[in-house]
């Protein structure tokens, strides 16, 4: 059982970040044109549901790892660092990806190029964040 849920652990983890490698540079592209914008709002849309299932799931499969082999209160400080780093890539993404997303879907929307141009610099600050907490959360697993 511990084998399997560690492949899943590090499949799911591996989509969650892998998911969000394309997205700055795709959305800095396609916001620049009113008909890749549009086009951009279903991937983007995609996207997000596969992060959040994504990360659900790994946040899922490392607590139940934990549960299997140490249990909460005595695993490795490692550990508890990096589920600090995974709840906090969760809070980015809630309060700060999230709004940045709207307010560039909803200039694309109403057709303001240049506003929604203007949104993907705090957008793509986000996904950077939260891939240093990935690296961080990951750093903390293989010590």
């Amino acid at each position: 059982m511990l084998e399997v849920v560690t492949i899943a652990h590090i499949a799911v983890a591996a989509a969650w970040f892998g998911h969000k490698l394309l997205l700055p540079r795709d959305i800095r592209v396609s916001v620049r044109e009113p008909a890749t914008g549009a086009h951009l709002i279903g991937r983007m849309r995609r996207a997000e549901m596969l992060g959040i299932t994504s990360g659900v799931l790994t946040l899922g499969t490392g607590i139940w790892l934990m549960l299997l082999t140490t249990g909460f209160a005595d695993a490795p400080v490692e550990i508890h660092i990096a589920l600090g780093a995974v709840i906090a890539m969760f809070l980015v993404g809630f309060f700060v990806a999230r709004p940045a997303w709207r307010n560039i879907r909803s200039a694309i929307e109403k057709g303001d190029t240049p506003g929604a141009a203007g949104g993907v610099t705090a957008f793509n600050r986000a996904l950077g964040l939260e891939s240093l907490l990935w690296i961080l959360a990951l750093t903390m697993m293989i010590i």
